[in-house]
Parts: structure tokens; C-alpha cells; sequence
């Protein structure tokens, strides 16, 4: 770390709390009955986070009275933005009737049907309470399916915090092995070494190489897991034929594609599948078909679902929320106001963002890359294409946790990895007050990127 760089991010980090002194206090009390002072890691951010009060439309006002414009939106899952009206009001009636039951009813069926009519890939489909449940049952289903164990994952592939996934998601390269030869490195402590001898690592948008690990270990792989676009690993975008190529390795040998659509399921109203046209065998999903509230599913073809038809005694799922009212009434009213329009529209502004970015980079004579499709975008501080994890780990990671702070200072909200999503309830002038953000930070950064990352400099 450079001296202007450490010197820039006290500076920051004096102004954030000098205008973040309720949250500061909040965040002490949090801390006496919370480790760290959340309940969930990806919140946290230093020298502390900032509590929020309430959200409207595309922006939240926090405990000091900041105004945010709003571009993680819950990491990716409001896609209408905050108390989207037909949804809070679906909430509310369905609050009176009740919260869960122990039982089936009419509204789990009508998500469903919506689900199944939209995603090419499902026939059939069950609920759950996260992204991380749909893809570890989705997993199971594969196993039971196919009679075989292993799983083959990409490298920089995010799919949830049980043993399994937990594989690679942010290696240190330096253990991680070659291209040619990737280990499977544990993310946490406290993940087994026994469950990672199920996991095949392998780099995103290559397919030579995945049907080398592919075709090596074709008679005890069940499935390969995607996310069609790596979302936490910079919004990084499968080149043109590498997921058509995956869908017809895998018919070939015999294993199950799973699309991890927990993310991509807004990038149209069918998903990442529909949207890039290849149909995987089994999909999950979670963030926008919720609604804002807690959910996941797992589907695919009915051939496959039906292992977990009770009346076929092989696979038993039970879960005290799965589908609950409350989610259900509030994924429904999401989802039918999400339609083709309105998918149409939040790519169109996260592609006019993008677009925006690129001139900023040219005006502030910056190199650097604004990744990603559709609604989803993320700067990644490098002059050199990023086509998987490595590409993103040979970055200057660094200097997108202090544009993040910078950001957040001058009202606008985004992911400290450099990660921005677009909601229905933004509009263009929001786009554009944003790119003056950004145009207003770089400028304020520059020094720092002269001497943090020179190579960058025009």
C-alpha cells in the first residue's frame, strides 16, 4: 500500500465518521450481541457500516440522515428498488391472513406457474429459504439423479456457504495451483477437507480445459454448476460460444448443467438462460423472485424434479419457511411487474451506464473496465480484458474499496468489490447524477492511481 493511498483512505474514513456518528453508535451497541455487529459478513465494511432507517424507490436514508442513491439494492434482489408499492401492498394483505402455514396453498402454485412459463430450463420447481439451499439441493438432486458424487465448479464461482461451495471462491493464487493444474482451496476455516474432495475446479470462459477436467472424470461427476455471469467475481461475461459449448460437453458425458440464476434471473424475465439462449438441465434461483423477502428455489426438467415427489421416496426436502405466505405473496407481486419492459428497461440503463463510465474513464485519462450486462455492472481497476477469476484477482482490488468509500460520501451506494445494479425505480437522471459521482471521485483519486497503479494512467 502506497503512502498516498493510506494517507486517501484515513481521509475518507475521517470524513465517513465524522458524518456517520449515530451509526457509530448503533454499530458499538450492535456489537455487544453480534459478532461484529451484523448478521451477515458482506455488510460489513471498515471502519464500520453504516445503519439504515428506511428505503424508498432507488434510494435509503440512513441513521444520520444520508441520502443514498442505491445501486446494491440488497446485492442484486430488489429489482423494483425499496417499498415497491404492489408489493409492500401484497405483504400487508397477506400479513393479516397470515404467515406461514403448515400446509400448501394457492399462491406457491401461481409463483410456480410463473416461474415454469419463464425459464425455459424448468418444468418443475420447489422453494426454498436462500440461493445457498437452492444450490445445495440442487446438488443433492443431481447426485440422486445420476449416481455420482463429484462436482465441477468454476474458479471465482460464488454458490453459497455450505462445505461444498465454499471451494475456491477467492483463492490465494499463490496456493491455487495453475491453469492447467487448479487446487481446490478452502475459503473458510471450518469447511471440511473431506466434502472438497467432491469439488473440480475449473477457470471460467475455457472450455478446453473444463472438458479436459470434464471428460477425465466423466464416470463420478453428477453436475456442473455456473453462474452464467460470475457475479461476485466482477460481473465477469461468458465469450461468445463458451456456454453453448459447456451445454453440449456435458449432454455428451452425461452431467447435469446447473445454471446458478440467483443473480442472473433478472437479466430477463427467463434469465440468464433465456437471455444467452442455452437451457441447463437444472436452474437455481433466489434474490428478485422473492420480492425483497427471504428466498430460493430449485428446478428443471420434470425427469429430474420428480426425485423430490414425496410419493417417489428418494430424496426427502422439508424446511419450516419453505414458501411461506409472506414470500410468496411478495415474490408474485414482484414478478408480475416484472415483465419484458421492465427487464428491457434496467438493461438499458445498466447499458447506458456502462457506456457513461467508458467516456468517464477517457475524460479522467484513466484505464479501467466497466464489466458486466444487462442490469449488472462492476469497475474493475485494470487495462488488461478480465475473462475469469485470475483476470480479476491481477487487478488493484484496492483502489475499488476506496472508490466505494469515496462513492458513499458524495450519496452514492455501490459494492465495495466495484459491483453497481440497476433498479426499475431508478431513473435515467439518477444514471447520469451517478456518473457525475464518478467522474467527481476518479478526479479526486487520481493521485493515488498515479502512484498505486501507474500503468493505468493515460
Amino acid at each position: 500500500m502506497t503512502d498516498k493511498l493510506e494517507s486517501y483512505r484515513k481521509r475518507t474514513e475521517e470524513e465517513y465518521c465524522r458524518t456517520r456518528k449515530e451509526s457509530k453508535r448503533l454499530y458499538d451497541e450492535a456489537c455487544r450481541f453480534l459478532p461484529g455487529g451484523d448478521t451477515r459478513t458482506a455488510t460489513f465494511f471498515y471502519p464500520y457500516p453504516h445503519f439504515m432507517l428506511r428505503g424508498k424507490g432507488a434510494y435509503m436514508y440512513d441513521a444520520d440522515g444520508n441520502k443514498l442513491m442505491d445501486f446494491q439494492n440488497n446485492y442484486t434482489s430488489l429489482i423494483h428498488g425499496h417499498a415497491h408499492g404492489p408489493t409492500v401492498e401484497a405483504i400487508r394483505d397477506q400479513a393479516v391472513k397470515g404467515t406461514a402455514y403448515t400446509a400448501p396453498f394457492e399462491n406457491q402454485t401461481k409463483l410456480a406457474e410463473l416461474i415454469v412459463s419463464r425459464f425455459p430450463g424448468v418444468d418443475k420447481l420447489r422453494f426454498t429459504n436462500s440461493g445457498t439451499e437452492a444450490n445445495m439441493h440442487a446438488l443433492r438432486l443431481a447426485r440422486a439423479y445420476t449416481g455420482r458424487a463429484k462436482v465441477i465448479k468454476t474458479e471465482g464461482g460464488y454458490h453459497g456457504t455450505t462445505d461444498v461451495f465454499e471451494a475456491s471462491v477467492d483463492p490465494n493464487l499463490k496456493i491455487a495451483g495453475s491453469g492447467d493444474d487448479m487446487k481446490t482451496v478452502a475459503e473458510n476455516r471450518g469447511v471440511s477437507e473431506n466434502a472438497l474432495k467432491d469439488v473440480l475446479v475449473v477457470p471460467f470462459n475455457d472450455a478446453d480445459r473444463t472438458e479436459k477436467i470434464m471428460k477425465e472424470h466423466r464416470n463420478d461427476t453428477a453436475c456442473m454448476i455456473i453462474e452464467p455471469v460470475m457475479a461476485s467475481a466482477g460481473q465477469i461475461v461468458p465469450e461468445m460460444g463458451y456456454l453453448r459449448a459447456l451445454r453440449e460437453m456435458t449432454e455428451r458425458y452425461g452431467i447435469l448443467l446447473i445454471f446458478d440464476e440467483v443473480v442472473t434471473g433478472r437479466l430477463s424475465t427467463g434469465g440468464a438462460q433465456k437471455y444467452f439462449g442455452i437451457t441447463p438441465d437444472i436452474t437455481t434461483m433466489g434474490k428478485i423472485i422473492g420480492g425483497g423477502t427471504p428466498v430460493g428455489a430449485f428446478g428443471g426438467r420434470d425427469d429430474i424434479m420428480r426425485y423430490y415427489d414425496p410419493r417417489e421416496k428418494k430424496v426427502y426436502h422439508s424446511g419450516t419457511f419453505n414458501g411461506n405466505a409472506l414470500t410468496m405473496a411478495a415474490g408474485l407481486a414482484a414478478l408480475r411487474d416484472y415483465d419484458e419492459n421492465k427487464a428491457a428497461y434496467v438493461n438499458d440503463l445498466g447499458e447506458k451506464f456502462r457506456k457513461g463510465a467508458e467516456k468517464v474513464f477517457e475524460e479522467t485519462g484513466i484505464h479501467m473496465i466497466m464489466n458486466g450486462t444487462g442490469s449488472l455492472c462492476n469497475t474493475i481497476f485494470t487495462d488488461s480484458p478480465v475473462k475469469n477469476y485470475r483476470d480479476m484477482a491481477g487487478s488493484h482490488e484496492e483502489l475499488n474499496k476506496l472508490l466505494f468509500m469515496t462513492l458513499l460520501l458524495k450519496g452514492v451506494f455501490n459494492a465495495e468489490r466495484g459491483m453497481f445494479s440497476m433498479s426499475t425505480a431508478m431513473t435515467m437522471a439518477d444514471i447520469e447524477t451517478a456518473l457525475d459521482r464518478l467522474r467527481e471521485s476518479l478526479y479526486e483519486m487520481k493521485e493515488v492511481i498515479v502512484q498505486e497503479a501507474p500503468e493505468l494512467i493515460v
